[in-house]
């Protein structure tokens, strides 16, 4: 997984930046969760769901509970539809919904 640096956060757009200053803007909705991540915060998300080449890639998702029927289910956490979000230093994990 990528560590992402969440640096704007408005409403569903979120720029994200990596280790290397490159940026990717996303537009994310999170379900089942108390509280939204923000600027500052960190987004670990599977190379795959940022490279453009990839055929399930796109600038829109949405994640919410492991536990979900609206996405895959989940059998490793090497799963690209999963990521991990760290906020005021607590990690929990999502996985990509669809549907």
């Amino acid at each position: 997984m990528k560590k992402l640096e969440i640096i704007k956060a408005d409403k569903y757009e979120y720029i994200l930046k990596d280790d290397d200053n490159n940026n990717y803007i996303f537009n994310i909705e999170f379900q089942d969760v108390d509280i939204l991540p923000q600027v500052g915060d960190y987004i670990y998300m599977s190379k795959e769901l940022l490279n453009k080449n990839y055929k399930e890639y796109s600038n829109t998702y949405t994640f919410g509970s492991l536990d979900s029927i609206y996405g895959r289910t989940i059998n490793n956490e090497n799963n690209p539809d999963i990521i991990k979000i760290d906020i005021n230093n607590k990690s929990f994990y999502l996985k990509r919904l669809y549907g």
